[in-house]
């Protein structure tokens, strides 16, 4: 057993360095109140933020009390306000988010920011030059630079926004006719539909699209009442090049082509035939959500010339804006095969509903969706009942 009196003289002398360490200092800080020191703190800033690795917002804010946020290639407007003697909000077409700031007295160009629904803490730096610059971590809500989810959700119902995107569709596919058997058949699919906008000003933009189906699972018919079951095969490659513009308003016209290549890797899966036509679309953008129809024809042009093609194709779509990132929409595709043999089988028409949600996560908005599609008209002998389908939607940084 240790000796008596070395386990008391250890002990002092741990003692007695506790009491003489000179005490750690915290960080002295104190609220920023006051019209106008708010004012004077906010208005003409502009505030950069790294939002993920390689990915930076700027937000500017005028004296006006308006300003602009640019990330992911689009910009994102806001408002900001003073609101009584200690807090500044910010607010977007569906939300206003409202912050506090405290200033770092031992060093005054430090800050920190409380958001005041969430209680989550910001930190930012303030640099004196041309003009005044912070810089800290973006916030989910939306802060001094980063947008939020619900305002990138606004953007990517846009027809002509300028965000990138990797869109990834699933679709479970249940089939009805008069055929025998058509009840009983079904269909799974993937589409890889990356959407790859190039802005040419602040209203136009070119956009490319293309669309690749994987057959994962798919009953055809194969003659009366038999059906052949393929899986795992490539079905034909679609892709669109458009112009869209946005006009006062919010309305939004687009124009380009559109077509089909025989991509097929099983003739009972695609036409065999190179397809080629217009498209058009117009939509309408508001605070409260879109509304919009696109139209397409397409013939062949080359490939198989045992038969014709002519298809008049489209998609109508729509989405209410929800808060934090929620929205309801769909964007149900229609056609109508002007040389079916038979008018019962020419046209295809579904009613849909969705619900959509856009989260940021690590930095990366990501839009999730499911969708329900009923079908009041569908070929006769063999056609689509109903569809459901899920959807996810990375957005991406473009190279330009």
């Amino acid at each position: 057993m240790p000796d008596r009196k070395w386990v008391l003289i250890t002990a002092g002398i741990i003692l007695s360095a506790c009491l003489l360490a000179p005490p750690a200092r915290a960080e002295d800080w104190t609220a920023v109140t006051g019209q106008q020191s708010l004012t004077q703190l906010v208005a003409g800033a502009k505030a950069t933020i790294e939002i993920r690795p390689g990915v930076t917002a700027t937000g500017r804010y005028l004296p006006d009390g308006t300003g602009t946020i640019e990330a992911w290639g689009e910009t994102f407007d806001r408002t900001w306000r003073v609101e009584g003697e200690d807090r500044v909000c910010y607010a977007a077409d569906t939300e206003t988010n409202c912050y506090t700031f405290e200033q770092n007295l031992d060093e005054p160009d430090h800050y920190r920011v409380h958001h005041v629904s969430t209680g989550k803490t910001y930190y930012f730096t303030l640099e004196e030059g041309e003009e005044r610059i912070a810089t800290g971590p973006g916030s989910e809500e939306g802060g001094l630079a980063s947008p939020s989810a619900a305002e990138i959700a606004e953007q990517l119902s846009n027809p002509n926004t300028t965000m990138g995107t990797l869109t990834l569709i699933t679709d479970y596919i249940r089939f009805k006719g008069a055929m025998p058997g058509a009840s009983d058949q079904s269909a799974l699919r993937m589409l890889f539909q990356p959407s790859l906008p190039y802005p040419l000003n602040d209203t136009t933009n070119v956009f490319m699209r293309p669309a690749i189906p994987l057959i994962i699972d798919q009953d055809v018919p194969a003659g009366v009442g038999q059906y052949d079951n393929k899986s795992y095969e490539l079905g034909d490659i679609a892709f669109d090049l458009g112009l869209g513009k946005t006009l006062p308003g919010g309305l939004v016209v687009i124009g380009g082509v559109v077509g089909t290549l025989p991509t097929a890797t099983d003739d009972a899966l695609g036409l065999d035939q190179w397809l080629l036509g217009p498209e058009f679309a117009v939509a309408l953008v508001r605070p409260w959500g879109v509304a919009g129809v696109l139209l397409t024809h397409q013939w062949d042009i080359a490939g198989e010339d045992a038969y014709d093609t002519s298809i008049t194709g489209g998609q109508y779509f729509y989405t209410f804006n929800l808060r934090d990132g929620w929205q309801i929409n769909a964007n149900p595709t229609f056609s109508y095969n002007h040389e079916a043999r038979n008018s019962d089988n020419k046209l295809s028409f579904p009613l849909a509903i969705g619900v959509s949600r856009t989260l940021i996560l690590g930095g990366r908005p990501w839009k999730f969706g499911m969708q329900y599609w009923h079908y009041l008209e569908s070929p006769d002998d063999f056609g689509p009942d109903y569809q459901v389908r899920f959807s996810i939607a990375p957005v991406v940084a473009l190279p330009w």
